[in-house]
């Protein structure tokens, strides 16, 4: 009798054990497959800011934004040594930084509340300072009433319209 319940304590164990050892992995590979796929985006963005710091003077950064349209460009929001808020636009390939003086165009939020005023969409997925046609532009990506995805394109100075694409 001893023996038997001595033998179910030990299988008991056992599969306590496999369980254990089998949410550790999966804790494990949960964690590497995020870190895994954010890598790229992390070493952009490292590298935008280390890039803005540099040539652009960027003393601290308060936002990333990432577009792709026609190319890739990473921007970073911050403040420069002379204390003024900027905004650096860094190419992924080839160009030249941008660097504009917040005050000179609409802010994120300013967009944002255009957007929401104008279309007044279910959901903003994304709002991001790009290059659209060789002007600096604010892209903003949204899903319609009907669950159908926008782009809407304006411009940073103006915030005039400068794309609109809808119900895709």
């Amino acid at each position: 009798m001893r023996r038997e319940q001595s033998g179910r304590r030990r299988r008991g164990r056992r599969v306590l054990l496999s369980i254990l050892v089998i949410i550790v992995v999966l804790i494990i590979g949960t964690i590497w497959g995020y870190h895994h796929a954010t890598a790229p985006i992390n070493k952009a963005k490292s590298q935008s800011i280390s890039m803005a710091e540099k040539y652009a003077g960027l003393e601290k950064e308060t936002a990333f934004y990432w577009t792709n349209l026609n190319k890739t460009y990473y921007t970073v929001a911050g403040t420069n040594k002379q204390n003024k808020s900027v905004y650096v636009l860094v190419p992924q390939k080839g160009a030249q930084l941008r660097v504009l003086q917040q005050s000179a165009g609409l802010t994120r939020n300013q967009v944002l509340s255009k957007v929401w005023s104008q279309r007044n969409p279910k959901k903003v997925l994304s709002a991001a300072l790009s290059v659209f046609n060789g002007q600096s532009a604010w892209i903003v990506s949204y899903m319609n009433k009907k669950g159908q995805l926008c782009y809407e394109t304006l411009s940073f100075k103006s915030g005039k319209l400068l794309q609109l694409i809808e119900n895709i």
